[in-house]
This record gives C-alpha cells, sequence and structure tokens, in this order.
C-alpha cells in the first residue's frame, strides 16, 4: 500500500480519516479494517450481501488472523510464461460464457482493449477489478489505476498478474456501495461486468459514491447491458422478464439507462460494447475456438456499422454509458 493510495482511503460507513496501526485502518468512531499483506479490507460487514465473495473474504480473514494476524499472499508465480490459477479458474465468470472454453487451457492473459482515451497518469478507479484484467489495460494505456473488488483472493490475484506483467497497479477489497475513497480523489471512473449484476437500486446508490469520489469534470465509463439486445431479450424471456435476484443480470432499457446516469452525472453518450452476448473481446479471437471466432467477427463488424448508424446501439447486447461528472465544485 503506497502513501498516496493511503492517504486517499477513508472509512467506508462515515468516510472518517483513517489511522494505520499494527496491521490495521482505525477511524475515530472504532471502526477497524484489516491490512491482509499490504492489501486494505475495506468490507462492510453488517449490510445487504450482494455476492457470496464478501462472505468468502470475511471468512478469510477471520481465519488468517485466528492463525497468524499478518499471514500473506502464500501463491505466487513461477515464471513469466506461467498463467496465474486463479485466473484459469475464474475467467469465465470474469470474461463471459464463451470462455468456458478455455477455462484451465489459457496460454496468455486475455486482457482486453480499453475504449478510454490515452491517458496521461490520471488516477483511474476500476470498480469491480477482480483479478484486474482492466486495471491492467488502463496501465497500459497511461492510467494510474486503483482496482476495488470485494474478493480478497480476486485481489490478491490482480497484484500477482500485474506484477509478472510488469504494470504499476494497485488494489484495495471493498463494495461499490462503500467506497473507501476520499472525496474527488479521481480523475476516472470505469467498470465492467459489474453493475449488471446489480439490483437497480444498488446500482443508483453505487452511482452516488462514484459522483462523490470522482472529481468535477471527471469521466466515467460505464458498461450495462441492454433489455432490447439480441441475445439479451431471449435470455430476459428465458427467466421469464423477472426482474431477477442474487448475481443474476438485471435487464436495462436504453431509456432507463440515460435518465440514470444523467440524473447523476449530466450529459451523457451511449455506445456499443458488443451483439450476440455480454463481455464480447475482439482482442480475444485467438483465444476461443473456431465457432466463437465468427460471433466475435460477426459482433465487431455490428459494432463499427452502429458507430455510423447510430439507431444500432438500441438493439446492442452490452452498451457503454460515458459522462463527465457536472457536479458543482
Amino acid at each position: 500500500m503506497n502513501d498516496w493510495l493511503r492517504s486517499r482511503l477513508v472509512c467506508p460507513r462515515d468516510k472518517q480519516k483513517l489511522e494505520f496501526s499494527d496491521n490495521q485502518l482505525i477511524c475515530p468512531e472504532k471502526h477497524i479494517y484489516p491490512v491482509f499483506d499490504g492489501i486494505p479490507v475495506m468490507l462492510v460487514d453488517d449490510v445487504e450481501v450482494t455476492h457470496d465473495y464478501i462472505n468468502r473474504t470475511l471468512e478469510k480473514i477471520a481465519q488468517a488472523q485466528a492463525v497468524e494476524p499478518a499471514n500473506g499472499d502464500s501463491q505466487s508465480i513461477s515464471n513469466k510464461n506461467e498463467i496465474d490459477k486463479f485466473v484459469q479458474g475464474e475467467v469465465p465468470y470474469t470474461s463471459g460464457n464463451l470462455y468456458f472454453s478455455v477455462q484451465h487451457k489459457l496460454t496468455r492473459y486475455p486482457i482486453p482493449e480499453t475504449r478510454l482515451p490515452p491517458g496521461n497518469g490520471e488516477r483511474l478507479l476500476d470498480i469491480g477489478c477482480n483479478w484486474g484484467r482492466w486495471s491492467i489495460a488502463a496501465a497500459q494505456k497511461g492510467y494510474q489505476p486503483i482496482g476495488i473488488d470485494p474478493s480478497l483472493d480476486a485481489v490478491l490475484a490482480a497484484r500477482r498478474v500485474s506484477k509478472q506483467l510488469e504494470v504499476e497497479a494497485n488494489f484495495v477489497v471493498g463494495d461499490a456501495r462503500f467506497l473507501p475513497f476520499a472525496d474527488d480523489t479521481f480523475e476516472t471512473v470505469f467498470s465492467y461486468g459489474v453493475f449488471q449484476h446489480f439490483s437497480k437500486e444498488n446500482v443508483r446508490i453505487s452511482l452516488d459514491e462514484v459522483v462523490r469520489v470522482l472529481k468535477p469534470n471527471g469521466k466515467t465509463l460505464f458498461q450495462m447491458p441492454n433489455k432490447y439486445g439480441i441475445r439479451q431479450y431471449q435470455q430476459h424471456r428465458r427467466r421469464g422478464f423477472t426482474e431477477g435476484e442474487g448475481f443474476e443480470v438485471r435487464y436495462w432499457t436504453p431509456t432507463e439507462l440515460m435518465e440514470t446516469f444523467e440524473k447523476k452525472f449530466g450529459e451523457t453518450k451511449m455506445t456499443t460494447d458488443c451483439y450476440f452476448g455480454l463481455g464480447i473481446q475482439a482482442k480475444d479471437v485467438d483465444l476461443l475456438p473456431p465457432h466463437y471466432k465468427m460471433v466475435i467477427y460477426s459482433s465487431e463488424i455490428l459494432r463499427k456499422i452502429s458507430g455510423v448508424i447510430k439507431p444500432l446501439t438500441k438493439v446492442a447486447d452490452s452498451v457503454y454509458l460515458e459522462s463527465k461528472n457536472q457536479k458543482k465544485k
């Protein structure tokens, strides 16, 4: 944990400054957050749990403290070409169903091509970073990323992989609804494949937190599912058009998305991410079997056409919402 990160961390409950002592961060109200092998674990443990990752992290911390308070990450990557075991198993849950075909078979890390403009050292928050693929992509494009995720195992993997790839990034364990950062900390906030799993109420709560930690005129880029997407409409119908529960995908109409993001941030632009599913990345076409390559190529063709024929975005399965934080200074 570097000095800049430590200076910007606050209590996720009451947003007060924290004191670091004996591998713990402590706020004036005596809320205590452990630091596990240099990783701040900033979870709020008395609220609705949005993912079992939170329970697993809290259990791991409790077990580690019972055995050895300073217990660290015992895993390591032995050589430069090895793919981290956590990533091998986790890849379909972070990258999408197509990647079940390469689970435990990856020959390289599927680092995506970010749609962010080139950076110049801006501080970027990656919400729901998991093993760090988007944080790494942002760092390679010139940003200084801070990844946050409720899974300690995922964050430890993100740190291992970023070190292996010689990318500078920092990571925190935390919850998007209770961001543990001071006001006006970041120039950019990004999230992919995360808010689509939140209830709509929790999305709005999380966006309020993003407004708080984002600097005035700071930029956001968020991926969200489109209810009227070719594949998503079929999936929603198969589920009986129910709202969804637990970690199921929640389906938003383009109008809902635009109204929500414009209300939170101000002027917002919606663009196409992909068609025929969620999480489809053109950069990974070499990793996937032949019958999926056509899906990727077709999605890319439609995405490029949608840049000219704008209404096509309204039937994209996955869209980006790009905003500028227009809150008053």
